[in-house]
């Protein structure tokens, strides 16, 4: 394999660079929105989703201040960028969402474990799965004050990270763990988005096709967080995105290029491929 340098270039706040970010928080009526560009379009998939969630982690260890409630849900862009945690003041981390199992490999939440061994961070983890085969396990399960008392540990957060995903083949790890007919019928239902297994149709109209098997936040708890962000790559996924900021559970959007891009309709050239002024720049040498 190649060595070489790899530079991503963050827009910090819409307010800084050269207003790309700015008209983009616009586009989707957001507080302010965060653009990631790679020097390279052709990432690999596990490279691609551990730089949004350095991306992600780098907008928290921005934000965090001491005695925050911070709310991070489950999901693999952030677990691939579990190395880069922050160092974070004192305060309480809380798992939004339970983890799946994907294919052969068994779930893995590094994101948390790293997370926890901080003696700053008060950890309070969510010990069950996102998804579950039956209504009556998630009832049960629900039921536990263990898992009880964390999801109610979401109700008062000052900032929540989570991921927005397309409800269609390839674009959701959710959609991977459903039946082929609870696919068909999340899709008959509306639904266009997925968050933390929380499905939303084009209007941002809460869709309960899996809603009874599902352990994680509500989308009302996201909507009474202070700050709210959302992660999502790729062009594939702006129907998505838009779907979140009408269903009024974003403030913040992480993206990267080809997302921007294809929410606001411009060319590649329309968009910034060196880092702008005012932007934070971070760059490292890998060897792969």
């Amino acid at each position: 394999m190649d060595s070489g340098v790899v530079t991503i270039s963050i827009e910090a706040d819409a307010a800084e660079g050269d207003g790309t970010a700015e008209r983009l928080a616009a586009a989707l009526g957001l507080e302010s929105a965060v653009i990631v560009t790679f020097e390279h379009e052709a990432e690999h998939e596990v490279d691609a989703a551990q730089r949004m969630g350095r991306a992600a982690l780098a907008y928290v260890d921005r934000r965090a201040r001491p005695g925050m409630r911070i709310g991070l849900a489950w999901s693999r862009t952030l677990d691939a960028a579990a190395e880069f945690a922050p160092a974070l003041p004192r305060c309480t981390v809380v798992q939004l969402a339970g983890a799946l199992q994907l294919g052969s490999h068994r779930p893995s939440a590094g994101i948390f474990a790293r997370l926890g061994q901080d003696a700053a961070v008060t950890m309070v983890r969510l010990p069950a799965p996102l998804l579950v085969t039956e209504a009556d396990t998630a009832a049960d399960l629900g039921a536990l004050p263990e898992i009880s008392s964390a999801l109610s540990a979401a109700d008062d957060l000052d900032l929540a990270v989570i991921s927005v995903a397309a409800w269609a083949e390839g674009q959701s790890s959710v959609w991977e763990k459903c039946s082929p007919q609870q696919r068909a019928a999340g899709l008959a239902d509306g639904a266009v988005a997925e968050a933390s297994g929380r499905l939303f149709d084009a209007d941002g109209i809460e869709v309960d096709t899996i809603d009874d098997r599902v352990i994680a936040v509500t989308l009302d708890q996201l909507r009474n967080a202070t700050t709210t962000v959302g992660v999502a790559r790729g062009a594939q996924r702006a129907e998505a995105v838009r779907a979140a900021c009408a269903a009024g559970i974003l403030d913040v959007a992480i993206v990267d290029e080809a997302l921007a891009r294809e929410i606001l309709g411009s060319s590649p050239a329309e968009l910034p491929v060196d880092p702008p002024t005012g932007a934070l720049s971070a760059s490292q040498t890998e060897e792969s």
